[in-house]
């Protein structure tokens, strides 16, 4: 899995779309991801994930319309408490739930100022994450191109790649705001509960 290609492919697939489109797209990817920062801080007694979770709502609220983003610079800081540090933890789970705080520091800043780079980084984290899971879980052994033809054929990466694709698209439709549009969306991306890495909460 390249990185670098599919964060160059998705910028250029969304450098057309406007400041809240872009944050509705950050936003959502990184909803599919709640799922494993809130498991990983039941597990691990870590943080105050309400706090976390107050910081996703607000973003949605702000998609919706209904919220400024004025005060985000406080998101921010909540955020900042309750990212997990990798080296605190010996467990694999500290790493998914970073990738989630990251994916969500960039939907905060595209809240704050628009930003491709943001929006796409959120995109392609979400896919780095699914990668370093299939790696762990599945195929220690394997190195280089062997392991990426692995993680890109394997089922929760395509499925990963379709809802993004699907997610662009639907985005790409709506020119602005709509409360109607971002529940039908938050509902998408939430999935049921369960993450891009298959992780419920149930």
């Amino acid at each position: 899995m390249n990185t670098r290609k599919l964060y160059a492919q998705y910028s250029r697939q969304i450098e057309l779309l406007s400041p809240w489109q872009l944050t509705t797209l950050a936003t959502a990817v990184t909803e599919r991801a709640w799922p494993n920062f809130a498991l990983f801080a039941e597990l691990a007694e870590f943080g105050q994930p309400d706090d976390v979770r107050h910081c996703l709502n607000m973003l949605w609220d702000f998609t919706a319309g209904l919220q400024s983003s004025k005060n985000f610079e406080r998101l921010l800081e909540r955020l900042d408490e309750n990212t997990p540090i990798p080296e605190d933890f010996d467990m694999f789970g500290v790493q998914p739930a970073l990738d989630f705080s990251v994916s969500l520091n960039c939907a905060i800043n595209c809240a704050m100022k628009a930003s491709i780079d943001e929006a796409a980084s959120a995109l392609t984290v979400s896919l780095s994450t699914i990668g370093k899971f299939i790696k762990y879980t599945e195929a220690a052994e394997l190195k280089g191109t062997e392991l990426t033809q692995y993680i890109e054929e394997h089922e929760l990466f395509e499925f990963q790649l379709r809802f993004i694709h699907e997610l662009i698209w639907m985005v790409s439709q709506q020119k602005k705001p709509s409360k109607e549009f971002t529940k039908e969306l938050r509902l998408l991306s939430a999935n049921d509960g369960v993450s891009q890495l298959g992780i419920s909460l149930d």
